[in-house]
């Protein structure tokens, strides 16, 4: 089983990409208190996706395994997203591979 992508996902880090781009009254530096203000527990993740469609996920803080059923919020979008990449890709590479 060979390594199709490791990512990793800071979730304070998705936080602050989101509020910037989704709205136009908040500049940088006041996006970056509130976000610091909330003395919220933000996620670290590092996701390896294997091409044979596994997952492994480690949270950076605990370096412990996390199983995809435990991802709540930012982190489970993220995943969703990522898998669905995943799928696409491998379609796609599929399509063109039998055509």
């Amino acid at each position: 089983m060979s390594l199709w992508k490791n990512v990793r996902f800071i979730e304070r880090d998705f936080w602050f990409q989101k509020m910037l781009n989704d709205t136009e009254s908040l500049h940088s530096w006041q996006i970056d208190d509130l976000l610091g203000e909330t003395n919220a527990q933000w996620d670290d993740l590092t996701f390896k996706f294997f091409d044979d469609g596994s997952v492994t996920i480690i949270d950076n803080d605990t370096d412990t395994r996390v199983s995809p059923q435990e991802l709540k919020g930012a982190a489970l979008d993220f995943y969703i997203r990522k898998r669905i990449e995943f799928i696409r890709v491998s379609l796609q590479e599929k399509i063109l591979m039998y055509a």
